[in-house]
C-alpha cells in the first residue's frame, strides 16, 4: 500500500501507520516513537518497519545498540528496490563504512526525496559525520519534495536550522527555528537548533530564557530532555557560575540509571572537563563518569565517544586507563581499509585530540598544544556540534595560557569574542592574559 508520502510500503494498514506515527514522532524526538515502531515491527511483512528499528539501533553511536538492532531486523528479503536501497544503507553503517552509508543516502533521497524514514536517518548520521553541508542541504531539499500540508512539514524547518547553526549562519538559523516552532511547538530539535545559535553567538541568557519558556515542551521524559539539561548547565556556567552548573549537573545531565546510554554520558564529560578546566572540583562525579565509560569501552568503534571517554579518565586522574584507551584508538586509526570510517577520523583528527587532552591531564601543557593547534580547525571531522567540540577548543586556549604562549593564546582569545563578544568565559581568559602582561 502507499503512505501517507506516496511511497509504496509493504505491511498491513495497521503497521504501515503506525510506522508513519513512529516517524512523525521521531522528527519532534518523542518517546513514544518506540511505541508505534514496536506495532510496525510486529508485522512480519512490514520491512520498513523493522529497518527503522536497526536504523535506530546504529543512531545510538554504539556499537551493542547497533548490531542488536541489526539483529533483530532479521533476514529481510527486499520487495521493492526502496527496500534494497535502505537495506544497503544499514549494511554499510553497521559495517563502519558511515561515509558510504550517507552517500547510500543520498540516492535513497535522490530516487525518494518525500522518504522520511531516509531523511531522519541521514539526518543523525550528518551529525555524527559532523556533515554540516549535508546537515542543512538535505532538509533544503526535502522541503522542495515534502507535501507543505504534511503534519509533518513544519519540522522540516527545524532540522534545517541545525544544518544553518552548524555551517555558522546563525540568523538563518534562527530564523529557520522560530518558523518550525510558530507551526509546532513541540519540535524540541527546533528548539535545539536555536538553542544552539544562542550558544555559539554567547546569548547565554537569552537560552536560558528560551529553555524555561518551554520546559513544558523538553522538561518530561523526552529524548533530549537529558541534552537540553546540558545546554542549560552550559548557559548557567556562563550567567550563574560553576554551582549553579554543578547542581543542574546532579538534577538532570548525569544519568546514573542502569546502563545509560553513551550519548548521556558525553553531556557528562562535557560539562565537567569544562569545569576542570575552570578549576572546579567535582569530586567523585569523575569516578562515576569514568566507571561508566569503562562499562562502554567498545574498542574504538566511534571516535567522538571516545574522545568523551578519554575526557572522563582524565578528569578522574585515571591516566593509565586514558592512555590505554588512545592506544586502542592509535591501533584502530591503523586499520588500512578505506571504508573503516573511523580510521579515517582518527587519523585526520581524532587521535591528535585524544592525545592533546592526555597530555594536558599530565601537566604537559606545551605537548597538548603541538596536539591541538594543528587540528584545532578539523575537528568537526569526529562529529558532534560546534558546541560539543568547544571542549577541545576550551582545552587548547587554557594549554596555551599555561604554556606561555601568550601570543597563540591571545589570538585564540581573539577569536573566540569575535565570534561572542559577551561569552564571559573568553573575557575571563582576556583577563587572565592581560594580568600576565603587566
Amino acid at each position: 500500500m502507499k503512505d501517507r508520502f506516496g511511497l509504496e510500503t509493504r505491511g498491513s494498514p495497521r503497521a504501515v501507520a503506525a510506522l508513519e506515527q513512529a516517524v512523525a514522532a521521531l522528527f519532534a524526538m518523542r518517546p513514544e516513537a518506540m511505541g508505534f515502531l514496536k506495532t510496525a515491527a510486529s508485522d512480519a511483512d512490514c520491512a520498513l518497519g523493522r529497518m527503522l528499528g536497526a536504523y535506530l539501533g546504529l543512531m545510538s553511536s554504539e556499537r551493542g545498540p547497533s548490531e542488536a538492532g541489526v539483529a533483530r531486523m532479521g533476514e529481510i528479503v527486499p520487495a521493492d528496490d526502496r527496500e534494497a536501497a535502505h537495506l544497503a544503507v544499514i549494511r554499510a553503517w553497521a559495517a563502519g563504512d558511515t561515509s558510504g552509508a550517507s552517500r547510500r543516502l543520498d540516492t535513497v533521497l535522490e530516487t525518494w526525496p518525500a522518504d522520511p524514514i531516509a531523511l531522519n536517518a541521514a539526518h543523525q548520521l550528518d551529525f555524527f559525520l559532523g556533515d554540516a553541508g549535508r546537515l542543512r542541504s538535505r532538509p533544503a531539499a526535502a522541503l522542495q519534495a515534502w507535501n507543505p500540508a504534511d503534519p509533518a512539514y513544519p519540522y522540516l524547518f527545524g532540522l534545517q536550522a541545525f544544518g544553518l547553526e552548524e555551517l555558522g549562519d546563525y540568523p538563518a538559523a534562527e530564523a529557520s527555528a522560530r518558523q518550525a516552532l510558530d507551526s509546532a511547538p513541540d519540535d524540541v530539535w527546533a528548539q535545539h537548533a536555536l538553542v544552539h545559535a544562542l550558544e555559539m553567538q554567547g546569548r547565554a541568557e537569552a537560552g536560558l530564557d528560551l529553555l524555561e519558556a518551554r520546559r513544558p515542551h523538553w522538561g518530561h521524559d523526552h529524548f533530549l530532555k537529558v541534552h537540553t539539561s546540558w545546554h542549560a548547565a552550559l548557559f548557567a556556567l556562563e550567567t550563574d557560575g560553576a554551582d549553579r552548573a554543578l547542581a543542574l549537573y546532579d538534577a538532570a545531565v548525569w544519568d546514573g540509571g542502569p546502563d545509560p546510554l553513551a550519548m548521556t554520558l558525553i553531556d557528562s564529560a562535557g560539562l565537567l572537563w569544562r569545569l576542570k578546566l575552570d578549576g572546579v572540583d567535582a569530586g567523585g562525579r569523575w569516578d562515576r563518569l569514568s566507571d561508566e565509560w569503562a562499562l562502554h569501552d567498545e574498542g574504538a568503534w566511534y571516535a567522538f565517544n571516545d574522545l568523551h571517554a578519554v575526557l572522563a579518565h582524565c578528569g578522574a586522574g585515571r591516566l593509565d586507563r586514558a592512555a590505554a584507551l588512545v592506544d586502542r584508538m592509535a591501533g584502530a586509526a591503523a586499520n588500512p581499509d578505506p571504508a573503516a570510517t573511523n580510521a579515517q577520523v582518527l587519523k585526520a583528527a581524532g587521535l591528535s585530540a585524544a592525545r592533546g587532552v592526555l597530555a594536558f591531564a599530565r601537566g604537559d601543557y606545551a605537548a597538548c598544544v603541538a596536539w591541538l593547534a594543528p587540528v584545532r580547525h578539523l575537528l568537526s571531522v569526529f562529529g558532534g556540534s560546534h558546541a560539543q567540540r568547544d571542549a577541545w577548543q576550551r582545552t587548547l586556549l587554557v594549554a596555551a595560557l599555561r604554556s606561555g604562549e601568550t601570543g597563540f593564546a591571545r589570538a585564540l582569545v581573539g577569536e573566540r569574542l569575535a565570534e561572542r563578544p559577551d561569552s564571559v568565559w573568553s573575557r575571563a581568559r582576556l583577563a587572565e592574559l592581560d594580568a600576565l602582561s603587566r
